[in-house]
């Protein structure tokens, strides 16, 4: 397998077209990869990545209810709805680095481990981070095997700016968990 990274100056969601490009140039030197797993807030990357694979098996995984307010989907019904006619799978969970950790250093203001994991992976940019942990939420949802490599997309706030080939793990197993190859990423973030 060969893997060549394309590095962007910065993070910027202006890149999902051009990380699109990559994992597309990816996959054709790479057709046993076979799922494409993407994060999305309000639905426009993941409905960009449905459309655009729709050849292969796309998982848009979204924020969690509640992230921003209590009971808030950020993901309205109608976007959820054209992702699904669009090929992909919706997956809604908690986040794999947050949950019940992050309500602890909210209410005591101290750190917890999952999200100790989470700042080490932002090291490598938020992106990568994202794409670590939905390749968590997808394997824990079943969505995924954990013994088929799958490519991740992620990004910086909207839109994407990185791509990874991951093999994922269930978060009771994370230590398994293998960032593979970076397919894209920005160099500054």
């Amino acid at each position: 397998m060969k893997i060549s990274t394309v590095y962007f100056e910065e993070a910027s969601s202006e890149h999902t077209d051009r990380v699109i490009q990559c994992v597309s140039d990816f996959l054709k030197n790479n057709p046993q990869v076979r799922k494409i797993v993407v994060a999305t807030t309000g639905g426009e990357t993941g409905l960009k990545v449905a459309k655009a694979f729709s050849d292969r098996e796309v998982i848009v995984v979204t924020h969690q209810i509640g992230f921003m307010a209590p009971d808030y989907d950020e993901l309205s019904p109608e976007k959820r709805e054209e992702i699904i006619s669009a090929g992909g799978k919706v997956l809604t969970a908690t986040h794999a680095f947050a949950g019940v950790g992050r309500s602890m250093r909210k209410m005591f203001d101290t750190w917890t481990v999952p999200e100790i994991f989470s700042i080490a992976y932002r090291t490598f940019g938020q992106g990568t981070k994202v794409c670590a942990e939905i390749a968590l939420m997808a394997a824990d949802s079943g969505l995924v095997s954990v013994n088929e490599e799958v490519v991740c997309i992620g990004g910086t706030g909207r839109g994407a700016d990185t791509a990874w080939l991951v093999r994922p793990a269930h978060t009771s197993s994370f230590p398994e968990l293998r960032m593979k190859g970076c397919i894209c990423k920005p160099l500054e973030f």
